[in-house]
């Protein structure tokens, strides 16, 4: 059967980096065990948040997602948990590296295969990344997340031309390096500098900086931000500010959900943790898809 989506869907194109040299100084039925071994765990990443791999051709691998914010999940857990993971000491280099590419738009769909602009502009995107970067269009990134499109900066000046039109690309941040500010949560950033928590739920925005003693977060009316799910507590939870870091704290009987961007979802319950960069809180109960109940987070170096 062939049709048109009714909703946009996520296209993600993953390259391996220096597989010419790989296949040079290993001999091909070396090279290849370590190229296949690595797709095939990329092939699990983007299983594990949703995706479907459509295929694979040579070196690189190609998916589908439902969205454009599970399409930017599956890009960073790639990226963290595999890049230069693959060591290969006999050639003395870093390992395995790649470079991703997503869009998120309208497809065709033909046989279980996807066609159309939107997977072009996709493999483009690919392209026009280097080693160890997540490339996307400006167009995706206003369908992420808030915490999510605080983790990307539009690059200036860059256009994915030869298509229809003009596309304004923008990169995902996702590690250090010494021409990227980490704004990825899980990797702490210059703490120091993060001095405004922003909050967003519901519509919503709230706006803390040095001099905000903390946040409430609960069922009672007083909380600063009141949350009415039955199985939060009335006094739920609190985000403080301790010198430079916001520590979330746990009160509660069903505990405290956190999503940092791009990370699995884990649960305290009378513990606390130090939020990084952004992500999603949910009190009492996991999200399980549902982004809109979630309390989202910022830290941003200014209010």
């Amino acid at each position: 059967m062939v049709g048109e989506t009714p909703v946009p869907v996520g296209i993600l194109f993953c390259d391996v980096v220096g597989s010419t040299r790989l296949y040079r100084d290993l001999g091909d039925d070396r090279a290849h065990a370590i190229v296949t071994g690595c797709l095939g765990e990329v092939g699990r990443q983007i299983t594990a948040r949703g995706g479907r791999v459509v295929k694979t051709i040579g070196d690189e691998i190609m998916a589908v997602f439902t969205d454009a914010p599970a399409t930017f999940d599956a890009a960073v857990a790639i990226q963290t948990g595999l890049s230069g993971g693959a060591r290969v000491p006999a050639t003395g280099g870093d390992g395995i590296r790649f470079r991703i590419g997503f869009h998120c738009g309208p497809v065709v769909v033909a046989g279980g295969d996807v066609f159309g602009t939107t997977v072009n502009v996709a493999a483009r995107m690919a392209c026009l990344a280097k080693a160890d970067q997540i490339i996307t269009t400006v167009a995706t990134v206003a369908q992420l997340s808030a915490p999510q499109q605080a983790a990307t900066r539009p690059i200036v000046g860059a256009h994915a031309r030869g298509l229809a039109e003009d596309v304004g690309v923008a990169e995902v941040i996702w590690q250090d390096s010494a021409m990227q500010t980490v704004v990825f949560a899980g990797r702490p950033a210059d703490e120091a500098a993060a001095t405004a928590l922003k909050i967003l739920r519901g519509g919503r925005r709230w706006t803390f900086d040095r001099d905000d003693a903390g946040v409430t977060l609960g069922r009672a009316a007083d909380n600063t931000i009141v949350v009415g799910d039955q199985q939060a507590s009335r006094r739920h939870a609190t985000i403080e500010r301790r010198r430079d870091k916001w520590v979330l704290v746990d009160h509660s009987t069903n505990g405290t959900f956190v999503r940092p961007v791009g990370a699995a979802e884990f649960r305290i319950c009378r513990e606390e943790v130090v939020l990084h960069a952004a992500g999603t809180i949910s009190l009492g109960h996991a999200l399980d898809g549902d982004r809109e109940g979630g309390i989202d987070f910022v830290l941003n170096a200014s209010a």
